[in-house]
């Protein structure tokens, strides 16, 4: 009994953020201040218009890079929080929805049609977007992402390595593929459809991990830095996904937080998370 409701809170804690940030526009209005200028700035990728919000200093020059990508069924107004601290120390922030990453998504696509590899064409094509701008240092853009952003953050990032600094991964979901095997072990056994945690995906999101995929050979070939933040109480992506994909990595940072779930929905646990974000990044500009 103890175990079930573990797990039903679990899932509870997981459901209830991204309901949160998956709620329409008018919900949540992005952050201002007269340090930095909100632009909304769409580009095209595999066909489907990608909708984001550039954060751009107002301070005269170039200015390095953070490309946020949103976990499973989010959206872009999750990050507002970290955008608005970010823009106010002169990073250019670049925040936006994946195509059929919710079906609260300002981009188009279907959600039936999304999975990590197109969301990893996304940012790929947005990557390219933001590295053009006149306002961006092109030695200095970091990807960093949450959940399934972070997964694909992480699986985009060695395709990238000479367009980025370093990458930033918030509880990966590294997991995905065997979460995938474990509730359908053969592709035969994928439906064409299914609602997961209250989004519809499609076959599409499965059907590449069966052809032989292993998630850590395709993320081992990023040579740059990595942090990588986690929660050790993290019911929905097991800490131990981080802790094999910092064994991976040549150069990473590995910073556990305590007692932390999946979200580090706790004030003090997103405190400590966007620390880590911001010595991370300071550290990256000087070189």
């Amino acid at each position: 009994m103890k175990n079930l409701l573990y797990s039903l809170l679990s899932v509870l804690l997981f459901v209830l953020p991204v309901y949160l940030f998956a709620q329409p526009r008018w919900v949540m209005t992005p952050p201002s201040d007269p340090s930095y200028t909100m632009c909304e700035i769409s580009c095209v990728s595999d066909g489907n218009k990608i909708y984001g919000e550039a954060f751009i200093p107002k301070a005269p020059g170039r200015h390095p890079a953070v490309i946020l990508s949103h976990g499973y069924s989010g959206t872009h107004h999750g990050f507002y929080p970290m955008v608005d601290t970010l823009a106010k120390l002169g990073y250019v922030c670049y925040c936006y929805d994946f195509a059929g990453g919710s079906p609260y998504s300002q981009s188009e696509g279907r959600t039936e049609d999304m999975s990590i590899f197109t969301e990893r064409q996304n940012l790929m094509d947005v990557l390219d977007m933001v590295r053009g701008w006149d306002c961006v240092d092109p030695d200095h853009v970091f990807l960093l992402g949450e959940s399934q952003g972070g997964c694909v953050s992480a699986i985009t990032a060695p395709k990238v390595a000479d367009k980025i600094k370093a990458i930033l991964l918030t509880f990966p979901a590294l997991c995905i593929p065997d979460d995938g095997f474990a509730q359908y072990p053969t592709l035969a056994s994928v439906p064409d459809t299914v609602t997961i945690m209250g989004m519809r995906i499609g076959r599409a999101y499965y059907e590449k991990f069966y052809d032989n995929y292993d998630i850590y050979q395709d993320i081992a070939g990023y040579p740059g830095d990595v942090l990588i933040v986690h929660g050790t109480d993290d019911g929905l992506v097991k800490p131990e996904y981080s802790a094999k994909a910092s064994n991976i990595y040549d150069h990473c940072e590995l910073h556990l937080i305590f007692k932390a779930g999946h979200g580090f929905w706790k004030p003090e646990d997103r405190a400590l998370y966007h620390q880590y974000v911001l010595d991370f990044l300071g550290r990256h500009l000087s070189e």
